[in-house]
């Protein structure tokens, strides 16, 4: 009984055994199968560095791919030929931290083009016929470092481009045939450390800077303006430096500056003015410093109020009236204002300063 006992023991074993080794091989026949699911291949027409940095830099891709890994940080998409970036366009890269679109045929961004992209730090869209920047085309990116737009075709920026867009070091907009700047261009954006706009900028809407809150520098360069136009900066609010420089600025109206608050320093410095009807800064507009330098001034300016704590007005070139006290100016609101600024007109008396050609002054008989 013992050995025949023995023998069904030793069987069962065997069989049990047998069991469990089907069952733990065909556990790991199927492991491999797992891979490809984890890790997708690389998509056609790209080359994927490693699962975090991938470059999809041809001519024959047409849309952003689908297949890429979620785990993707790196993407370049250069000269691939994506005419029309579609709202939610990356939403399924949620870890994208860094884009690049340059050089592709780019002409059309849609509204929340790049929602989705908590991560996204910097984006590059540079030497594409984009012409422009469509209404909330770059809205709701939260933690974006710079957006770099340069040497495109953009002529245009419309309303709420920006929207909902926060604390970002850099927006460049340089090299663009960028000639009007639209009523709420920048509305809804906040907190950007600097604003680079193109030169050649001929027209300036009425609060085209309205709803642009916390601005670190914003300069406006190289401009040809017809007319600086009632509340052009209204509904502009905490700016570190607001520069208006080296422009043909035409007439200043009455209000150009009405409701632009909380600037640390306005500076307008080496322009010519055709005339000023009035330059208003009240104490409302909160601006801590101003600077009129090295302007050339075709007409005296008809009303200047300056409710500013420091005043710096050197190196102007103004009409001077033979016999006229250079203090009547209505610029003449500081004490170097007569020797620190100059004649423009006329030609007997230009490039002295205001204080040489004052009442009895031999140079204007």
């Amino acid at each position: 009984m013992a050995p025949a006992f023995r023998l069904r023991w030793v069987l069962r074993w065997l069989v049990t055994a047998t069991a469990w080794g089907a069952l733990c091989g065909g556990g790991r026949a199927h492991t491999p199968s797992l891979t490809p699911a984890l890790t997708p291949p690389c998509p056609t027409h790209c080359i994927c560095l490693s699962q975090s940095q991938v470059v999809c830099n041809s001519a024959t891709l047409r849309g952003v791919p689908s297949a890429l890994s979620a785990t993707v940080t790196q993407l370049s998409l250069s000269r691939a030929d994506l005419r029309v970036l579609r709202s939610d366009a990356f939403a399924h890269l949620r870890q994208l931290r860094r884009l690049a679109l340059d050089a592709c045929n780019l002409t059309r961004i849609r509204p929340f083009a790049f929602r989705g992209l908590p991560r996204l730090r910097e984006l590059y869209i540079q030497h594409t016929p984009l012409a422009t920047v469509d209404a909330f085309a770059f809205a709701a990116l939260q933690n974006i470092t710079s957006i770099v737009l340069t040497h495109n075709r953009i002529a245009q920026i419309e309303g709420y481009a920006f929207a909902g867009t926060n604390f970002i070091k850099l927006i460049s907009l340089r090299n663009n045939p960028i000639k009007r700047i639209l009523a709420h261009a920048f509305s809804g954006l906040n907190d950007v450390a600097q604003i680079e706009l193109p030169s050649g900028i001929r027209s300036i809407e009425p609060q085209a800077f309205a709803g642009l809150e916390g601005v670190g520098v914003l300069e406006l360069a190289y401009m040809d303006l017809p007319a600086v136009l009632p509340d052009t900066f209204r509904g502009l609010v905490r700016v570190g430096r607001l520069a208006l420089r080296e422009s043909d600025l035409g007439i200043v109206r009455v209000g150009a500056f009405d409701g632009l608050q909380r600037v640390d320093t306005l500076e307008i410095c080496n322009n010519k003015i055709d005339g000023i009807e009035e330059l208003s800064l009240i104490q409302n507009n909160s601006v801590t410093t101003f600077k009129l330098t090295g302007n050339h001034m075709l007409e005296t300016p008809e009303a200047v109020i300056l409710e500013v704590e420091n005043i710096v007005i050197r190196g102007n070139h103004v009409p001077c009236e033979c016999g006229r006290d250079p203090l009547t100016n209505p610029l003449a609101l500081t004490q170097d204002f007569p020797d620190e600024n100059f004649c423009i007109s006329p030609l007997k008396v230009r490039g002295r300063s205001l204080g040489s050609v004052g009442a009895g002054s031999a140079g204007c008989r």
